[in-house]
């Protein structure tokens, strides 16, 4: 922000000229400070969104100025009506330059931090500077002020709409702007922020204010707009929106955010806390960071990670649905219950866009009837956010078990959703592998099916890896929406239980969830299973029971498969069933997508086919049940 004298240059609205008045206060310790706070937080210190790095302070005479040229709009148009006078005009100017005076250092990065909000700390800060500020005025301009904030607190609070005097000025109508969900507020960081985050301009949402109408509601009056300014709201809310999901919630810099969080929790209180800079707090975490004496420290690490991204070792995770965060939640908690010094946080971002029990926006429709503007706009209905952010630092200074840092691991990096396909042999194959009389044996099997997929044009197949698994399938004795599969398997010596639930998209191609659970015994696999489906809106009946129902035995060779960048997996599985006294075997190629989109999967199917195999839909289970006559 360039000055000249009393004049400022705003990176959207171009010069804006300060009043004597506000000069003096902008000049007050503790609203100079807003040029010390960054508009965007810690955002700035991402990779992401290095350019975002505006403060306070613009923003601050950014909403001055378009509240000052709200009310020449509506001098213009209700002047005839009712007047301003100087003294109002001051109170809203003040009150919009200062309306964020009480953010601290990173804005609302370091909010959490201490007990009171950044507007109970604004009311006090004008509390404190009363007497200067009425010495700029000439008169008591400090309480009207703090009414005002201390109202628009309420709101906040109460969730209530205010209710206005019946006294119709415009003073009334800036007011209920000033609380509402268009506001010169929103206006100016939506335009801004995403103008300093990306470089892009958006359209000059001021125009709204030209389409702004006085209506009655039940005798009382209530500031609506116009009808040709509903794509406009639309616009400015859908772009407020947009900007939650792509800046101010954007994942790198929320970890950055939790970092930074827990570095001031380990090294100030709430009240030093309130007394430093943004400059002090970057000054104290560079030190932290290349002092070579704080290896292997709390603050050295978390420092690292504010500064220079440093992400070895350290897992996060976002959800966008609570019930899938809170069965997560359950799964972690249960892995680490035994590792004390393990450093985990949680964050929870949520917004809605629009709530009309809050800040409710009416505009005129084509028939003049005042409406809420939900039933006038299907675009804003559902604009609402609630992220779940879980961080895990793994580091060595945490000293955790070997076998908890893998299963914590596989946790995070565990993609549900199988994709794959499964084949069989054709009629015309099992002739030409069967000799004489004999039955399909697992060598003769395996060996055709190798040599067939070998056969793949422009595919590289690595070494095939020979493992054997034995899986103990269940069925719910519970009635169950939908079909699921249940299996314990025990490999090696790692034993675990799974259960697939199917994905229906309308494709062809197999796709379930599997999901992996290290339990202890029945008892804990069926009370996270309990949780899971009902993560899923899976609603089931307690207690959850299952039953056993055939044993197949795998031997599984393996490989992966590429195609340039795309990988697959793909197996030749020779089983042998058994149920009770019942025994049978059988043979399934699978092929699982592992880093490739579907396309590498028809590539792979076409010439599978061309080859001889058959594609099915039958799973391992449902095969073995068909051949065991169960």
């Amino acid at each position: 922000m360039k000055r000249n004298q009393q004049e400022i240059i705003h990176p959207c609205f171009g010069r804006i000229r300060l009043s004597d008045k506000i000069a003096k206060v902008l000049a007050l310790p503790d609203f100079r400070d807003l040029a010390e706070k960054s508009q965007l937080g810690s955002k700035s210190l991402s990779r992401k969104l290095l350019n975002a790095n505006h403060n306070r302070l613009q923003h601050s005479i950014g909403v001055m100025s378009l509240q000052n040229q709200l009310i020449e709009e509506l001098e213009k148009k209700y002047g005839k009506y009712f007047w301003i006078t100087q003294r109002e005009k001051e109170i809203l100017e003040l009150s919009a330059v200062g309306h964020d005076v009480g953010h601290l250092a990173f804005s609302h990065s370091l909010e959490a931090c201490i007990p009171q909000s950044h507007e109970q700390r604004t009311i006090e800060i004008f509390q404190k500077n009363a007497w200067a500020i009425n010495a700029i005025y000439g008169y008591d301009i400090s309480s009207d002020v703090i009414a005002i904030f201390e109202n628009n607190l309420y709101i906040k609070k109460e969730g209530k709409e205010y209710q206005m005097p019946m006294e119709l000025n415009i003073l009334f109508i800036l007011r209920s702007l000033l609380i509402g969900t268009i506001d010169c507020d929103r206006i100016e960081y939506v335009t801004t922020d995403k103008f300093m985050a990306t470089g892009e301009k958006l359209i000059d949402y001021r125009k709204i204010f030209e389409y702004i109408t006085i209506a009655f509601l039940n005798d009382f009056p209530i500031v609506g707009f116009e009808k040709p300014a509903l794509p406009l709201i639309e616009s400015l809310l859908i772009n407020r929106f947009d900007q939650y999901q792509t800046l101010y919630y954007e994942e790198d810099s929320t970890l950055i955010e939790m970092a930074l969080n827990e570095y001031v929790k380990y090294k100030w209180n709430a009240e030093k806390l309130t007394k430093l800079s943004e400059y002090e707090i970057l000054a104290e975490v560079k030190k932290n960071a290349k002092d070579e004496t704080e290896k292997g420290t709390i603050l050295h690490r978390l420092a690292n990670i504010i500064l220079y991204g440093e992400h070895e070792n350290l897992l996060f995770k976002k959800f966008e649905d609570k019930n899938a965060y809170r069965y997560f939640m359950k799964q972690l908690k249960a892995i680490t219950a035994n590792c004390p010094r393990i450093f985990i946080r949680t964050d929870e971002k949520k917004i809605s866009i629009y709530n009309p029990e809050k800040n409710r926006v009416y505009i005129k429709d084509d028939d003049g009837a005042l409406k809420d503007l939900i039933a006038v706009s299907q675009k804003i209905r559902n604009l609402s956010i609630n992220y779940e952010y879980v961080m895990v630092d793994l580091d060595p200074l945490y000293h955790i078990p070997k076998e908890i840092r893998k299963q914590i691991f596989a946790l995070f990096n565990d993609k549900p959703i199988e994709v794959e396909k499964k084949f069989v042999f054709s009629a015309e194959i099992l002739e030409k592998i069967k000799q004489g009389e004999k039955l399909l044996n697992e060598g003769l099997a395996k060996e055709f099916a190798k040599g067939e997929i070998q056969k793949i044009p422009n595919v590289k197949i690595f070494e095939w890896k020979k493992v054997i698994n034995t899986d103990q399938y269940y069925e719910f004795e519970n009635d169950i929406p939908i079909k699921l599969a249940v299996r314990k398997r025990q490999a090696k010596n790692d034993s675990a239980y799974y259960i697939k639930i199917p994905v229906t998209d309308g494709t062809s191609i197999t796709k379930r969830e599997e999901h992996k659970m290290l339990c202890s015994c029945e008892e804990e696999f069926l009370e996270r299973a309990q949780a899971l489906l009902e993560s899923k809106g899976i609603q089931v009946p307690e207690p959850l029971l299952i039953k056993p129902t055939v044993e197949i035995v795998t031997h599984r060779e393996k490989a992966m498969l590429a195609m340039n960048d795309d990988i697959a997996e793909i197996t030749c599985d020779f089983s042998d069933y058994t149920c009770g006294t019942l025994q049978g075997n059988g043979f399934m190629v699978e092929c699982e997508l592992k880093t490739a989109d579907d396309i590498l999967l028809w590539y792979i199917t076409k010439y599978l086919k061309s080859f001889g195999f058959e594609e099915t839909n039958e799973s391992k289970e449902d095969m073995a049940k068909r051949i065991l006559k169960i």
